[in-house]
């Protein structure tokens, strides 16, 4: 990571030596995009407090440039439980099952007619019986005013937990590049925003489209870092199904060493190839 205003100066070797130039060879950039399988889950969720919910750690073979008009996409939810669930088992009509969905939020995503288990917005799960899997269970109604969400549960049936994960407008965001065991000076917010802000625009639509703000390179010893802040839990899961799409420009360059793809990472910062 360069910082800002500070021109990258040549990497001594022993004897006094500088290093020799670096070329970066036809084929070693590529674009890519840093998407939800990328992070692995972070810290866990703490009402109202800026935790990191998932991180991208950078693999030792290749470093990333994160251009300051990249284009994102994001999508995170938040998620409702009802531990006890509802026995139904004795029943003989399905029971309507309402879950509260505090600051649910409707996006402009097309979502299609309920009953789905496809929703764009909502993704419901419950452990049926004795079993601690998790299934998806169709969502049957969104009241988006009341904040609720309904399920099903069918006759003769009994959830012993239930889940909800749903969008939410609730809360904000930061995405940021840290070294790794680094100090409160060894990092740069590349995005911050809201909820509210980014579930709320028509992301896939050029007029809307979020982008990145600040440019910044990734090597080997830096992770990005998703900061989350929310009144209402958000976890990062299988199930969850954040939706996190970030353009890049991914530089490989075969058999080079960590120090190597640190230089061509700063020449292609600077736009010289």
């Amino acid at each position: 990571m360069l910082p800002i205003g500070k021109r990258p100066q040549p990497v001594p070797r022993p004897g006094g030596a500088a290093a020799p130039p670096v070329r970066i060879p036809p084929g070693a950039i590529q674009r890519t995009l840093i998407d939800t399988k990328d992070f692995e889950a972070g810290e866990p969720w703490r009402a109202s407090a800026g935790v990191v919910l998932a991180r991208f750690r950078v693999p030792e073979d290749a470093a990333f440039l994160i251009g300051a008009s990249s284009r994102m996409e994001f999508y995170l939810r938040n998620r409702a439980a009802v531990p006890g669930g509802y026995d139904n088992s004795a029943g003989t009509t399905a029971y309507a099952l309402t879950v509260n969905t505090p600051g649910i939020v409707r996006t402009k995503m097309r979502a299609p007619a309920f009953p789905t288990d496809r929703h764009p917005e909502v993704l419901a799960y419950a452990q049926v019986a004795s079993s601690t899997a998790w299934t998806q269970v169709p969502v049957q109604a969104i009241d988006y005013n009341a904040g609720t969400v309904t399920l099903s549960v069918p006759a003769g049936e009994r959830w012993t937990a239930v889940e909800v994960y749903y969008v939410g407008a609730q809360g904000e965001f930061r995405l940021y590049v840290v070294r790794e065991g680094g100090g409160l000076r060894d990092w740069i917010t590349i995005h911050n925003n809201s909820f509210a802000a980014v579930h709320t625009l028509d992301q896939a639509s050029k007029e809307e489209a979020l982008v990145v703000g600040n440019q910044a390179g990734l090597v080997e010893g830096f992770q990005l870092a998703l900061e989350v802040t929310s009144p209402y839990e958000v976890v990062w899961n299988d199930r969850a199904r954040h939706y996190v799409k970030i353009e890049s420009l991914a530089l490989r360059i075969p058999g080079a060493d960590k120090d190597t793809l640190r230089r061509a990472l700063q020449l292609l910062m600077r736009g010289g190839l």
